[in-house]
């Protein structure tokens, strides 16, 4: 999230140009160059907070996680207030794997945008990550309230649904998800896995062979569509399957155990 500050005087008219100028070149994705135009803005205004924020995003999209979140600290410090820099600190904690105290700023965050269904869907994501299960679920249905076509909410409720046990559930928000999503291979690959986990083979199979169709070199489609495959006692496809995610990946422990059983099973 980008925030803007209000201008009060020419050093900050100067500051805000640099900064606007840091944001044209962050959406170009011009980023070293983004980073010297936030930087600049801070050095003529070292309580500009707006400043801090889009340098931590700028980092963070290079993959400078930690100093994103150094960064995004600063910003809270001249504005503990400051609700997009709680939730992007929060999802820069996530990349962290610090899921209890992005937890503890996407809730900030919430009281400030109630209505955003990327807070609270990112939140369910951080309580999942640290056990919370029901709050999680419960927060990916407040997500689905204010957006009820969100795909990553119907995805993410999905999965923890199916954690959870709540396998007709998980599987009708995983085809939601599927449906308004038709193609994501990443999707239609948790899909299909979901369906093999709940026995539902006719309906893996075809969902696993979609996503593959637009993902190709998937290993783990490959191998899951192998398993569902066996399932049904097609050995023969089964194999080609788990020697197509070997020839992708030679080290994909999986797939060889899973093909030297079904080459075993076919020999008996």
């Amino acid at each position: 999230m980008v925030s803007n500050w209000p201008l009060v005087s020419s050093t900050m008219n100067r500051a805000v140009t640099e900064h606007n100028l840091g944001a044209a070149l962050q959406s170009d994705g011009r980023l070293d160059e983004a980073m010297a135009h936030y930087r600049r803005a801070i050095e003529l205004r070292p309580d500009y907070a707006p400043a801090y924020n889009n340098l931590a995003s700028t980092l963070r999209a290079a993959g400078q996680v930690q100093d994103a979140v150094t960064t995004y600290e600063l910003a809270l410090t001249l504005r503990p207030d400051y609700p997009e820099a709680h939730y992007n600190l929060a999802n820069a904690l996530l990349d962290e794997g610090q899921s209890a105290a992005a937890a503890e700023h996407f809730q900030i965050a919430l009281t400030a945008m109630p209505d955003s269904a990327d807070v609270r869907n990112n939140l369910g994501i951080a309580l999942s990550a640290t056990g919370r299960l029901d709050e999680a679920i419960a927060g990916f249905r407040k997500a689905l309230e204010v957006e009820p076509d969100s795909v990553k909410a119907h995805r993410n409720l999905g999965d923890a649904l199916m954690r959870r046990g709540s396998r007709v559930d998980g599987l009708d928000h995983l085809r939601r998800a599927a449906r308004l999503a038709p193609t994501d291979a990443a999707i239609q690959y948790d899909l299909g896995s979901a369906l093999l986990e709940a026995g539902e083979l006719d309906e893996a199979v075809a969902v696993l062979r979609a996503a593959l169709r637009l993902a190709p070199h998937s290993v783990e489609a490959h191998n899951n569509l192998g398993i569902a495959l066996g399932s049904q006692g097609k050995l023969d496809d089964a194999i080609a399957e788990f020697q197509q995610a070997l020839k992708l990946n030679p080290d994909f422990i999986d797939a060889r155990r899973n093909l030297a059983m079904a080459l075993r099973a076919r020999r008996q």
